[in-house]
């Protein structure tokens, strides 16, 4: 692994997680709207997930090669 793919994996992910944002609140306001309690409790995985998307660690491949 090169540090191109590297930083195209990071990349590749941060997208994802930007392109997600707007599903993500979406999500957040009908799950409240319709189950106001229990709407965010559905909804907490989902902006869990969106941030690991964006946070993007690196593996621990690109780790040693890029130190």
């Amino acid at each position: 692994m090169n540090k191109l793919k590297c930083a195209a994996e990071k990349m590749t992910l941060k997208t994802l997680g930007i392109i997600l944002i707007p599903f993500v609140l979406f999500f957040v306001v009908v799950a409240n709207i319709v189950l106001p309690l229990v709407g965010l409790f559905l909804a907490l995985p989902v902006i869990i997930l969106n941030v690991l998307f964006i946070a993007a660690p690196k593996s621990k491949t690109c780790e040693l090669l890029l130190k």
